[in-house]
């Protein structure tokens, strides 16, 4: 699955608010707005937040060396997120616009899951890749390394930004070695995929840095460093490290619970979840059925769909395939007024960095961010490399399928991620152009498919299984995640049921199966966020009568931001 992903947030400038509160509150004693105070928090919650994921900036680290992985960094961080929280939770909501009101309620939520997720997971102990900048050291060498520059040495050191080189390498050793002094005992899947990504690491690093002699001595010299740590990190994490990753990547059913009631303000707890996934697989598969019926009588849906995957592009036309598609999706959604789209936007193909490749096989999508300067999306397209067997070829090339690529345009590009985000940033409450909560863009995505196959766009019986086994997929992820993090299914269990009701291959369904071990209740998103969205929809045409176009409703909800549906819901039928 082509995945949303891009987290671009950079710090901003902290904004501080003095208020003076005098005794009995005169007439004289100067006023402060509740607006002008809820801004001021959410300025300081977006420079909190532009903190936390900052650990491997250049801007950071040419301010502090080296990250703080430290245990008492972890605990001081938590502690500024706890004084904002109770300035937040003091705020009287009563003199407050809606959006107003939402903001703050949005960022308790985000906190109040933060800090307890922050508290007990304790990522410096149990994530051994939070010390290995793999995809900053990746990007360093991306350009020269795609094969898009014929020439070497200068042209290829030209791509390379020397001040960023020189920064980011030199606090690579001190980094893994925190890692040595303060890793635990990690869950075994954790570690071993930390060793396939340092390895990764290692061999950019290796070969990259022989592609760049006109690399100044100033960054060779950490570069060389960075790869002999790495190399020695390697060694601890596999001889010292792995025999003693027994930790559990279980969050439990109390840890599960609570996000689903304090992050996203949820009724249902994760029985409710469970059941909600299977009901809809099941309804899913009945109507798989029916449509296998249509396209070859007698045969089961699972046979009629391995059938179709033979309909493939080439290796070379792939990306080629998916923008034609992407394109076609843009002109429909503009044709028929789903959604208004800014002058200038696009969204283009690329390939994923070879360091990056196995933990994607299949793809990423990178958004528009809010602070780029442009408007333009990338999928980002996992290239069927040289070396695999004829049956390998043919298991990738069929997973990117005719009847599945146009439904990857709609999730990913129009009227999907991508459409969605510009929308984001014409709110203009800031906070909502940096909150991307799973359950409702993640839900917006998959409800994009139906919506798409309503409006016209999707045709053919062979597009409409693919996409009702995309629901199925789906349902399982609500099913499998709830069950792993509860308790009620093993690794083993999950991948057997991706196998066996999904029809993944193996390796594919252990990939899947392990992005849910690593985070926790954001692939549930998927269909309980659709789930939301067809309810709002189903409210707003009750309350308002059907739109004559699309858009009216359409742009109404995605400007709203990606915040927890019950959040969304409250504005929407508002307007």
């Amino acid at each position: 699955m082509i995945a949303a992903a891009r987290p671009r947030t950079s710090s901003l400038f902290f904004m501080s608010l003095f208020i003076i509160v005098s005794g009995g509150c005169s007439a004289s004693t100067p006023q402060v707005d509740p607006s002008t105070h809820l801004d001021a928090l959410v300025d300081e919650y977006l420079e909190i937040r532009g903190r936390r994921s900052s650990d491997w900036s250049t801007e950071a680290l040419s301010e502090n060396g080296a990250p703080d992985f430290s245990p008492e960094r972890f605990a001081a961080r938590i502690q500024p997120q706890r004084d904002l929280l109770a300035r937040l939770q003091a705020v009287d909501s009563e003199g407050l616009s809606l959006p107003e009101q939402t903001d703050r309620r949005v960022m308790i939520a985000l906190l109040e899951s933060d800090i307890y997720n922050s508290e007990r997971r304790r990522a410096w102990e149990t994530q051994p890749l939070l010390y290995v900048p793999v995809r900053q050291v990746s990007g360093l060498f991306a350009a020269g390394m795609s094969g898009g520059l014929e020439a070497e040495g200068q042209a290829a050191a030209d791509q390379v930004d020397q001040e960023r080189a020189t920064v980011l390498l030199g606090a690579v050793p001190a980094a893994l070695e925190q890692g040595r002094a303060n890793l635990g005992r990690p869950p075994e899947r954790t570690t071993r995929e930390a060793i396939y990504q340092a390895e990764a690491t290692v061999d950019v690093l290796r070969n990259g840095l022989p592609t760049l002699p006109a690399l100044s001595d100033e960054a060779a010299a950490p570069g060389a460093e960075a790869l002999a740590a790495l190399e020695s990190s390697l060694e601890f994490i596999e001889t010292d490290l792995l025999p003693r990753s027994d930790g559990s990547w279980a969050i439990g059913r109390e840890h599960y619970d609570y996000t689903l009631k304090h992050r996203w303000l949820m009724d249902e707890d994760a029985d409710d979840i469970i059941a909600i996934g299977r009901e809809v697989f099941e309804s899913t598969v009945a109507e798989a059925q029916e449509v296998a019926e249509r396209i070859s009588p007698g045969k089961h849906w699972v046979e009629v769909y391995e059938e179709l995957k033979k309909d493939h592009p080439t290796a070379e036309g792939l990306k080629q395939a998916y923008q034609e598609q992407m394109d076609a999706a843009k002109a429909f959604v503009i044709e028929h007024k789903i959604l208004t789209l800014p002058a200038g936007e696009e969204v283009i193909t690329v390939d994923t960095p070879p360091a990056q490749r196995r933990s994607s096989p299949f793809g990423t999508f990178d958004s528009v961010g809010p602070e780029d300067d442009d408007l333009q999306g990338r999928l980002v397209l996992t290239p069927i490399e040289e070396g695999l067997t004829p049956e390998q070829h043919e298991a990738r090339l069929s997973a990117h399928h005719t009847a599945w690529v146009p439904i990857i345009a709609v999730h990913e590009a129009y009227p999907g991620h991508h459409s969605h985000a510009l929308k984001m940033y014409e709110n203009p409450r800031k906070l909502r152009h940096y909150v991307n909560e799973a359950i409702f863009s993640e839900g917006w995505g998959l409800f994009t498919e139906q919506l798409m196959y309503e409006e016209g766009f999707l045709q053919g019986d062979d597009v409409k299984l693919t996409q009702l086994r995309n629901r199925l997929w789906r349902a399982a992820r609500v099913i499998l995640d709830a069950s792993l993090h509860t308790g009620q299914m093993t690794f083993d269990e999950a991948v057997d049921f991706m196998v066996e009701e999904i029809r993944f291959d193996r390796m594919a369904a252990e990939l899947e199966v392990g992005m849910y071990t690593e985070r926790p209740t954001y692939f549930l998103g998927y269909l309980i966020g659709m789930v939301k969205i067809e309810q709002m929809r189903e409210e707003w045409i009750a309350k308002y009568g059907a739109p004559e176009e699309p858009r009216e409703l359409y742009d109404a909800l995605l400007t709203i931001g990606a915040l927890p549906p019950m959040l969304v819901r409250a504005e929407l039928l508002a307007r």
